[in-house]
């Protein structure tokens, strides 16, 4: 199996409510704080304060990294992990929103996939999930269009989805209809040797884990099959995962007011309830990653 050295970057508690039940199954994550950037990277950062947060990512060993964010309010952070990269790869990821909407926030949770998608060594960013309404009909055209019609990006939604791009097309993925079939699917669409996996947690049903976004369909198996089989067939070079429960905490109105318009369902979860089954999916998630059936 392949190895990975599992990180902890600690910005909401939400990954450190889960330490014990990792720890018991034999996963100890190397723990960074990180809550000094708690609520200026959450939601969105300024360049300044998402460079500083940036500057403290750094990997202790050459070992692929399992890195654990907490909340899918940062899932820029993993801008500035695959940035760290300079040879040619494909990013996964497995997410119930595209998060590739035109800036002017130039780090944000919603359009950290842009920016991604402009990086010259990532060669193609491939989205499965996708039952938000984000990209349906006329709110395709929000977001990255461009990088759509080159095949810079590919979305594969798990439930069949019409979109405008201009004119009506229908996405789906092959997961739904069969297994075997949709993962042959993803991986036809990888031209690189080395692959990077992100996941946002809020992509799976509700019964396999428990974010603070509202969730998809996805069966944790589903994923889990798939990331294995990129494992097996692929270079591994590096993972990441948010999704983790944490109450939302801003100091600024701004943030308070997009969060509570973006959000369209507002879940009221304890801590520790949502850890349990977060910290289960993610020791699922690492099994997969180190290409464990």
């Amino acid at each position: 199996m392949l190895e990975i050295e599992v990180v902890a970057y600690d910005f909401d508690g939400s990954i450190q409510a889960q330490l014990a039940m990792l720890n018991a199954q034999g996963v100890q994550p190397v723990l960074h704080a990180m809550r000094q950037h708690e609520t200026a990277t959450r939601l969105w950062a300024s360049a300044k304060a998402f460079a500083a947060m940036a500057s403290q990512l750094r990997p202790r060993t050459s070992l692929p990294q399992f890195s654990l964010i907490g909340s899918g309010d940062y899932h820029h952070i993993s801008l500035a992990l695959i940035a760290r990269f300079e040879t040619p790869l494909t990013v996964v990821l497995f997410d119930n929103h595209p998060d590739w909407m035109q800036p002017p926030h130039q780090y944000h949770c919603g359009t950290w996939v842009y920016q991604l998608a402009r990086l010259p060594q990532v060669k193609r960013v491939i989205i499965v999930g996708l039952e938000s309404g984000d990209i349906d009909y006329d709110q395709f055209k929000k977001g990255d269009v461009e990088s759509f019609l080159q095949q810079k990006i590919i979305l594969l939604p798990y439930r069949k989805v019409q979109v405008n791009a201009p004119q009506p097309l229908f996405l789906h993925s092959k997961l739904a209809q069969d297994l075997v079939t949709g993962i042959q699917e993803v991986l036809s669409y990888i031209e690189t040797e080395q692959v990077y996996i992100s996941i946002d947690k809020d992509c799976l049903q509700a019964a396999d884990a428990k974010t603070n976004w509202e969730q998809g369909s996805l069966p944790l198996a589903t994923v889990t099959a798939v990331i294995q089989a990129l494992s097996q067939h692929k270079q591994l070079i590096g993972a990441d995962t948010v999704g983790d429960f944490s109450p939302v905490r801003f100091r600024s109105p701004l943030k308070w007011i997009a969060s509570y318009l973006d959000r369209k369902v507002h879940p009221r979860e304890t801590v520790q309830a949502a850890a349990r089954i977060n910290a289960a999916a993610n020791l699922r998630l690492l099994h997969a990653l180190k290409g464990g059936a």
